[in-house]
């Protein structure tokens, strides 16, 4: 799932890095989501650390997450076609 998210984060032109960050730039994100097999993607509500609270919004998913979540979803389900070749039709 991750990957599959980094693979269409960047087809969607989004600049994808993996590399550690500091604790500073985690909260300082302005959205922060994690992903998963049974999840596929969860945005995270907040972070504390050290006794700092940090909110990323009200709202269930955020625009990035919420629009990485409905694409691979709408994959998975057959509701879109497949530009990624991820799926494998049975007959």
């Amino acid at each position: 799932t991750r990957r599959s998210i980094i693979e269409y984060a960047r087809s969607l032109g989004f600049q994808v890095e993996e590399c550690l960050i500091t604790i500073d730039e985690l909260l300082d994100a302005d959205e922060v989501f994690c992903t998963g097999t049974s999840v596929v993607l969860s945005s995270v509500g907040c972070i504390v650390y050290q006794g700092r609270r940090v909110e990323y919004g009200n709202q269930k998913f955020r625009t990035v997450s919420q629009q990485l979540y409905s694409a691979l979803t709408a994959i998975q389900k057959g509701l879109v076609e497949d530009s990624m070749g991820w799926t494998v039709q049975l007959n």
